[in-house]
């Protein structure tokens, strides 16, 4: 795909700067030099921003502000060279800086962003020389005349993540100025850079962080090496090979941890790091578990203004144990972080010679970052700048958890190294740590739930007993739980649906059970993965078991089954049931026993289609021509010609054709494995309603096909309501909820 390029950089011709002083690198700077010394050039040490530009943006006004940027800041006019064998920053009087451009307002909107991705994945996987300053760039994309991108693209050796958000500001305001026809005159910083690390150097000559070093050295005793299992195993030659991927937290969920940690007295890093002890305890058996995580280190006001890597890496070790609960978890994590926040200034360049020796890889595997965004929205009078999500250069750990608040709540981003995990595994880590900290968050007094047997693959439930009717191929990831009820006493019903056109379906009979019904949809979100598709009702209902229970490890269950969804909860009772899980109800609602009415009479299925015709007619009839299409519309599109005829006749925006193609598809897929699932008996609580769709008298059983594969005493309900998913109506939701509530009466009280 072609670029126009409407401002060219000029060709690269280094010239040997006039250096203005040289300074003894930092701590963190010495260990940047010893990884890139490995790899020269690595990405993984590249710092990669991107700026949406809401307004008008000159180009020429825009590189003037980075070149006044640099002015400021000795760190972007600062190479690192040799001297002695030691690095050294080699501080330049003056660095010329280049702002290419690339006009992408040629292009259809939808190949701008996927051609402006490509880019900025490209430059920001695009390695540095440290020799040469400046260790910073940008590009600027023009989408249109009204906006644009700008990537900004740093090496950790002179910035940091605090850091690009100072680059921000100033580039706001140095085009504030020069668009107002003033030079830009950004306040000048009582200290650089190059002051700090010379000071740190002083007090580590001094002796003055003797008790530090005392505390790290007990601290990192006899430290094991902690891993989260890999779908492949490690290469023999390392790569920078990463990927990353997020979910967005629901706010309830983010608002309840912080309510938590308010009230336990400690902050929202310690609950979100005990959620992720939690989790890694899971995924590992682990007790004694050994992450890292970063801190600004900028304790002096002189040094917030200041552009250049103040973080530090600190290590937090943490023993978790069986009779924990969350709380407890929580208190531990707050006393791991505090000391190590005590003992921070003791570099983690030193640290490194405690650690276990792993090979070519990180001596920590895991780190987890928790921060607000950088960059929140900035503007002049020319535009508006906000940060984005940003390509990710590299991978220094095999995984990376990282915590961002943006406006629009917060982010979880999992960063993966793509050497050892497939996107699937991320996505199922992202997923967990969601599920765990909702369930965490409502029983904060439980246990914790148990470790996953380290025999099981990554993917497969956790709690399924020894001898499982099938391992699942599907991963909990692709379940998505949505609670319409969260408060309550009585055991939560978590009703199951196939997509999410269901899932509006629940909510009437929600409200009716009232406040004191806990309830939860699920809904399975795609079937396949890695392109291969569950082979039976079996796999599917291990992965809705390991959803159900990692939202509440202990306890009662109530499930519930709209249509082909009810065969999964039988399966799921089933299953729960077996690994010694206590399910008090089912609930079937118009689900057909798989393959009942095939077996019917050819002359049985006639009468009952005739008769429904006669229903929709009288439809007609009642409610008019416009309700009877639309329901005879859905009614034809159960049939996979129809959907072909009506792809090729009518046309649909993309969007929605994509949504409807998906759902069809789904519910295909799921019918194909309700037609080979053998039914089991199921002795349980069962209750089965069904809808006004299905003609009185008809058909010969009266629970839809279940008789023999439930209790003998099972009832089955009418609800009114006008076609299958009628049964939601507000009189049969009202129905339904009676009869549940009376079921349940004596668990009630």
């Amino acid at each position: 795909m072609a670029n126009q390029f409407t401002r060219e950089p000029e060709p690269h011709i280094h010239e040997p700067d006039h250096i203005l002083a040289t300074a003894r690198c930092s701590s963190a700077q010495e260990r940047y030099w010893e990884i890139d010394a490995k790899d020269p050039g690595t990405p993984a040490l590249n710092i990669a921003v991107k700026w949406r530009i809401r307004g008008h943006l000159d180009a020429s006004l825009a590189q003037d502000a980075f070149q006044a940027i640099l002015s400021r800041h000795e760190s972007l006019r600062t190479a690192i060279r040799l001297e002695d064998g030691r690095p050294v920053q080699a501080i330049a009087e003056q660095v010329a800086f280049k702002l290419p451009e690339i006009d992408l307002s040629g292009l259809p909107e939808a190949d701008r962003t996927r051609e402006a991705d490509r880019i900025a994945q490209g430059e920001a996987c695009t390695r540095f020389n440290l020799g040469e300053a400046p260790l910073l760039r940008a590009t600027l994309l023009r989408k249109s005349r009204a906006e644009a991108v700008i990537l900004v693209v740093a090496h950790h050796i002179v910035s940091d993540g605090w850091s690009m958000g100072l680059i921000a500001k100033d580039f706001v305001a140095a085009y504030q100025a020069l668009g107002r026809g003033r030079e830009p005159v950004l306040a000048e910083l009582p200290l650089q850079y190059s002051d700090f690390a010379e000071g740190s150097h002083d007090g580590m000559a001094g002796g003055g962080l003797a008790r530090e070093e005392a505390y790290w050295q007990r601290q990192l005793a006899d430290l094991p090496i902690v891993e989260v299992r890999g779908d492949r195993q490690q290469p023999s030659t390392r790569s920078t090979n990463g990927a990353s991927l997020s979910r967005l937290l629901p706010r309830a969920l983010t608002s309840g941890l912080a309510d938590l940690a308010r009230r336990e007295g400690t902050t929202f890093f310690s609950a979100a790091y005990a959620v992720l002890l939690t989790l890694i305890r899971q995924r590992t058996g682990a007790s004694d578990i050994v992450l890292s995580t970063q801190m600004a280190n900028r304790d002096d006001v002189e040094l917030e203004a200041i552009v250049g890597p103040f973080v530090n890496t600190l290590v937090l070790r943490t023993r978790v144990s069986e009779e924990q609960s969350f709380l407890d978890l929580c208190q531990s994590a707050r006393d791991t972080f505090e000391e190590a926040v005590d003992h921070h200034q003791w570099p983690f360049g030193r640290l490194a010679a405690l650690l276990p020796s792993n090979g070519d890889r990180p001596p920590i595997s895991i780190n987890f970052i928790v921060q607000r965004a950088f960059i929140g929205e900035l503007a002049n009078d020319s535009f508006q700048l906000s940060g984005i999500p940003s390509p990710l250069p590299g991978a220094l750990y095999d995984l990376n958890f990282i915590l961002v608040e943006r406006e629009e709540g917060w982010r979880l981003t999992c960063e993966y190294h793509r050497d050892l995990y497939d996107e699937a595994t991320a996505s199922e880590l992202a997923a967990q740590f969601e599920n765990l900290a909702e369930a965490l968050v409502a029983n904060p007094t439980a246990r914790l739930p148990r470790p996953a047997p380290t025999s099981l693959p990554i993917a497969s439930p956790l709690w399924l007993p020894a001898t499982p009717a099938a391992p699942p191929v599907i991963d909990a990831t692709a379940l998505r739980r949505t609670w319409l009820q969260q408060a309550g006493t009585q055991p939560i019903l978590f009703a199951l649906n196939h997509t999410a056109h269901n899932l509006r379906l629940y909510r009437p009979l929600s409200h009716e059970l009232g406040p004191d019904q806990p309830f939860a949809a699920l809904q399975l979100l795609d079937p396949l993965v890695n392109g291969a598709a569950p082979s039976s009702i079996e796999q599917l209902a291990a992965a809705y078991c390991e959803a159900i229970i990692a939202t509440k490890p202990e306890g009662r269950y109530r499930l519930a089954g709209f249509c082909r969804s009810g065969v999964i909860a039988v399966e799921v009772a089933k299953q729960l049931i077996a690994s010694g899980k206590s399910v008090d109800l089912v609930v079937l609602i118009d689900c057909w026993a798989p393959g009942y009415f095939r077996r019917q009479p050819y002359s049985a299925r006639l009468r009952f289609r005739l008769r429904r015709a006669g229903r929709f007619a009288k439809r007609f009839w009642q409610a008019g021509p416009r309700s009877f299409v639309t329901r005879m519309s859905f009614w034809l599109q159960s049939t996979a010609a129809i959907r072909q005829a009506k792809r090729l006749f009518f046309w649909r925006p993309e969007e929605e054709a994509i949504d409807e193609a998906d759902f069809w598809r789904t519910t295909d897929e799921l019918e194909a494995l309700i037609q080979r699932y053998a039914l089991p008996s199921y002795g349980g609580r069962v209750l089965v309603f069904r809808s006004g769709a299905i003609p009185p008298g008809w058909p010969p059983d009266a629970t839809l096909g279940w008789v023999g594969h439930l209790a003998p005493d099972t009832p089955c309900f009418a609800v009114d309501g006008e076609g299958h998913e009628g049964a939601f109506s507000e009189a049969g939701s009202r129905t339904m909820a009676e009869r549940i509530v009376e079921a349940t009466r004596q668990d009630r009280s």
